[in-house]
């Protein structure tokens, strides 16, 4: 073949994955952590400030600080932000749960159950054309009857059987071959995931329950999504693995493990992992022998109220190939609380490729990106990774001197709990020729995040 006819040949080859490529979105949203009591007399349980600020703020009508969990009007508002936004193309919505405020853990399930279905009916009003596809957060009811009956508008009857048992459940695309896969990471955290544990046996069922799923998918040749609240891996704030980690809602080590092998196992059908939890814009590689092979976007909270560090309200809106599940890209919104505006002005914060430059959102491509993170030397890219971690509510790096960096570097790269303890253990001898007049201060870096658990 000439290399004219040759060149007309690999052109022709991509007008007709351009032609075959259907365009469709997906919003994810999470951690709205919903506060009932927002504007009761009681408001303040959710907030961490004294109530005499509460009360200065709730008099005002806004919340201009981030202490204080989701008011309903700060619900209201991004639901009315994705009804404004979504594009005809929509073709549904992942739910990543922490539905409701850990100011409510002493309440009623009732209660509990009332207020869940107060977010669902305004969901239910935002996409009456779409399905929306929720996964269970450690503050949400468990699974259920009433559950069920309240989400069986969205799920089919295949998949209300298995929530109604386990809290997962699985969604085959019927005009596409993309299989989404929630599971219900609380029965993976904590306690929940003892031996000892009388729901032991639902965490047993769920691990053979997705083998079984993948399994077919790659029979099928089906691309798969994994969703859940909270997903491998462990914050940069964190002892990887110790008991304050675990009982948060983060995965148990053995879990961690087996979830990782379990993705490397599979990591040619799953084209993309979704989650929440970490009230943070950030990303997860997972590797196998030297090379990336899979990742993970987690998407930032709605509630202002930070987890540890803090950040805006977000959303996200996907775009992707709906017929093999490719990520394309995604638009971040945000909302600054704390702005003059007040309290429901959302803006675009970022669209992922152009903002970090890339040509695509692969494992590869998050993998240079991440080393470009990690060069202490290039600031630039390492402040554009800040100021979206905490979803715009600080752009100054100057407090993240170079074993920072390592160590958000680590979080990142190293889904393995004992991988991110040896990553920042030893940033000392990684980070020496970038920075060797930082050694000692490296060090004592590396002690304090070990030990701060």
């Amino acid at each position: 073949m000439r290399p004219s006819n040759f060149a007309l040949y690999i052109t022709s080859l991509l007008w007709l994955h351009l032609i075959d490529a259907k365009i469709g979105y997906f919003w994810h949203i999470t951690d709205l952590h919903y506060d009932p009591f927002h504007n009761s007399p009681e408001f303040h349980r959710g907030c961490r400030h004294n109530r005499g600020n509460s009360e200065h703020n709730h008099r005002n009508g806004r919340h201009r600080d981030h202490t204080c969990d989701s008011s309903w009007s700060l619900i209201q508002s991004a639901a009315a932000l994705m009804a404004e936004r979504h594009p005809d193309t929509l073709e549904f919505v992942l739910w990543t749960g922490d539905i409701l405020s850990s100011s409510l853990e002493h309440v009623s399930e009732e209660f509990k159950l009332e207020a869940v279905r107060n977010v669902t009916d305004i969901l239910s009003r935002t996409f009456s054309s779409q399905f929306v596809f929720p996964a269970l957060g450690h503050n949400d009811p468990p699974p259920s009857r009433k559950l069920v009956d309240m989400w069986m508008q969205w799920l089919p009857t295949e998949a209300l059987q298995t929530f109604e048992t386990g809290g997962y459940y699985t969604i085959e695309q019927s005009h596409s071959k993309l299989c989404i896969v929630v599971l219900n990471s609380v029965l993976w955290a904590g306690g929940a995931a003892r031996n000892d544990n009388p729901h032991h046996h639902r965490a047993r069922a769920q691990w053979e329950w997705l083998e079984k799923v993948l399994s077919k998918a790659r029979r099928k040749k089906e691309m798969v999504y994994l969703v859940a609240h909270a997903g491998p891996g462990v914050e940069e704030r964190h002892n990887a693995g110790s008991s304050s980690a675990a009982g948060g809602g983060e995965l148990t080590p053995n879990a961690n493990g087996r979830l990782l092998h379990v993705i490397r196992t599979y990591s040619d059908v799953i084209a993309g992992q979704f989650y929440g939890h970490r009230h943070a814009d950030t990303f997860r590689l997972i590797y196998s022998d030297g090379q990336p092979v899979s990742w993970a976007l987690l998407a930032p909270s709605v509630t202002p109220r930070g987890a540890g560090s803090i950040s805006n309200p977000g959303l996200r809106l996907y775009k992707f190939d709906s017929n093999s599940g490719k990520v394309l890209d995604y638009t971040q919104y945000y909302l600054d609380v704390t702005n003059s505006r007040g309290e429901l002005h959302w803006s675009i914060e970022y669209n992922l490729t152009q903002y970090y430059g890339l040509r695509e959102v692969s494992a590869t491509s998050l993998d240079a990106l991440a080393e470009r993170i990690r060069n202490y030397h290039d600031r630039g890219i390492f402040a554009k990774y800040l100021t979206a971690l905490r979803v715009r509510h600080s752009t100054d790096v100057s407090d993240c001197d170079a074993a920072c960096v390592y160590v958000h570097y680590c979080a990142i790269t190293r889904a393995d709990y004992n991988d991110f303890r040896t990553c920042v253990r030893n940033p000392a001898s990684a980070l020496a020729s970038r920075a060797p007049h930082n050694s000692a201060a490296i060090l004592l870096y590396a002690i304090l995040i070990l030990i701060s658990s």
